[in-house]
């Protein structure tokens, strides 16, 4: 018997099997954790996909509705520079019926000769007849569809301010992540969404109206939200005058606009002798006459209030005759001025040529509202110009997974928190990221993700906002910006006091 023990301890056989049977745990241990780090990762990668998606989508949206209201306030530009070379026809018009025509007048009468100016007179009284009504037909519609523009951007602004707002919190990001969620899973209805998710609604909606001028202050109740239509519809109100402050800024803004892009004929005229809008005449017979043909085409306002704003174009001749014609002790002997004048306003507007006024010939509204970008904001180096920032939370819930992936050991059983729990589990999943209450809010897993709608030039943009060069572009950002302490300070927030985020805390 005795002899049969020592045998058994001397002999090696079945080592192996123990060193397999730890190797094998060790093995299965390791391939456990494999499994559940990358599941997490894998997971984590699909969440982040799907909150980087849902930013991207918001910011797509704010950067196309920026270029639509770039591309409707270069279209109105547009049409105010038509405006002005309709009427600049009829003033043109005016001026050779006035001078040619006039002369075409008397001149028919001479033999020979006298059929061709018969016929230039026929023809310059029609073209005034022409353009006259072109000014009466055309210029009412391209008011009413500057009119038109100004309601699609006011539309536009509107429906996308609530596509953002009402964005549903826990719908399935589709394409991406079917089983994250937007935002946090809480049970606080207060807001769209719900708690969490409606004030992060609301902050990106707001944001993406603070780029407006006259738009809702960041701070200020939202029940109805006024994206500025209040205001800017007072252009076209009758009560509007020349002296409100508050449209000052529409009117010179679209106003300088409009006059910096007149073509050159439009704007100061060129052509011929006699029959051009701009040019002059010297010469010297002893006595010196100077003859000088000016003109001119712009949207202006004079000082009367109830008039508001004028497509207004002139043509003016002067002539001086002066004796002697060079030398330090010319002067003046004759003088004569001859000015044409052609105005569209509310009041109808008038033709003026030389003292001799017609009234209600052309009416016109004035500028109509449009939608403007807000150029001043505090610290603009910092805060980028304004630009919109929204702020997407997508978490995911991954506790199921704690069931496959974890061991439980009676030896583990008691030894503390952490990936070691009190109850001897050993978990392989992130479902102990952070503390409790945050764990259940997110499911345990979260992404954020920061999308962003920018103004955008080739090479380094340092722009403010404008709503006239349609180069608005979607980027996502990094959340390590300015306002990333912001943030860290708002989680904090959640975690430990579930619930008592503000919607200020959200507006940066």
């Amino acid at each position: 018997m005795f002899r049969l023990i020592r045998k058994l301890r001397r002999d090696e056989r079945g080592q192996a099997m123990i060193i397999g049977a730890i190797a094998m745990l060790i093995l299965a241990v390791m391939v456990m954790t494999s499994v559940s780090i990358g599941h997490g990762v894998y997971s984590k990668i699909k969440t982040q996909d799907a909150a980087d998606a849902q930013s991207y989508s918001i910011a797509v949206k704010q950067a196309r509705t920026y270029n639509f209201l770039a591309y409707t306030n270069r279209a109105m530009v547009v049409h105010y520079s038509a405006m002005l070379t309709l009427v600049s026809y009829v003033s043109h018009a005016l001026y050779l019926q006035k001078t040619v025509g006039t002369a075409a007048k008397y001149l028919k009468y001479i033999p020979a000769i006298g059929a061709i100016f018969a016929a230039i007179e026929q023809a310059i009284n029609a073209w005034v007849k022409v353009v006259d009504i072109l000014v009466q037909t055309i210029v009412p519609i391209l008011t009413y569809i500057n009119i038109g523009l100004w309601l699609a951007q006011e539309a536009l602004l509107l429906s996308t301010y609530m596509d953002i707002y009402t964005a549903q919190s826990l719908q399935p990001f589709s394409g991406t992540d079917p089983k994250a969620r937007y935002g946090f899973a809480d049970e606080d209805s207060s807001g769209i969404g719900g708690g969490f998710n409606g004030i992060m609604n609301l902050s990106n909606a707001t944001n993406f109206l603070h780029v407006l001028d006259d738009g809702p202050n960041s701070s200020g109740s939202t029940a109805s939200v006024d994206t500025g239509l209040k205001t800017r519809k007072k252009l076209l109100s009758g009560s509007n005058a020349l002296s409100d402050p508050n449209m000052a800024k529409y009117r010179l803004l679209m106003g300088n606009v409009a006059n910096s892009v007149r073509k050159e004929w439009t704007a100061r005229g060129k052509g011929p002798l006699l029959i051009g809008r701009r040019w002059s005449v010297n010469v010297c017979f002893g006595v010196g006459i100077s003859i000088d043909k000016v003109a001119d085409s712009q949207i202006k306002s004079f000082v009367s209030q109830n008039r508001r704003d004028e497509l207004f174009a002139s043509d003016d001749i002067s002539m001086r005759v002066l004796a002697p014609c060079l030398g330090p002790f010319r002067k003046t002997i004759f003088k004569f001025d001859y000015k044409v004048r052609v105005t569209a306003n509310k009041e109808g507007g008038f033709h003026q040529a030389n003292g001799s006024k017609s009234s209600s010939h052309h009416s016109w509204q004035g500028i109509t509202p449009f939608v403007l970008a807000d150029p001043s904001y505090w610290s603009p180096w910092i805060y980028h110009f304004g630009y919109p920032c929204n702020m997407v939370f997508a978490t995911k819930d991954v506790m199921a997974a704690r069931e496959v992936f974890q061991l439980r050991t009676n030896f583990m059983k008691g030894q503390g928190s952490g990936h070691i729990d009190g109850n001897g589990e050993l978990d392989m999943t992130q479902d102990k990221t952070g503390n409790g209450i945050f764990t259940e809010a997110t499911g345990g897993m979260l992404a954020m993700s920061v999308g962003r709608a920018i103004y955008h030039r080739p090479g380094n943009w340092k722009e403010e906002p404008n709503f006239y060069n349609p180069l608005w572009t979607a980027r996502l950002a990094p959340v390590t910006t300015h306002w990333e302490q912001q943030l860290v300070g708002i989680m904090t927030a959640v975690m430990t006091n579930w619930g008592a985020v503000e919607p200020w805390m959200l507006n940066y």
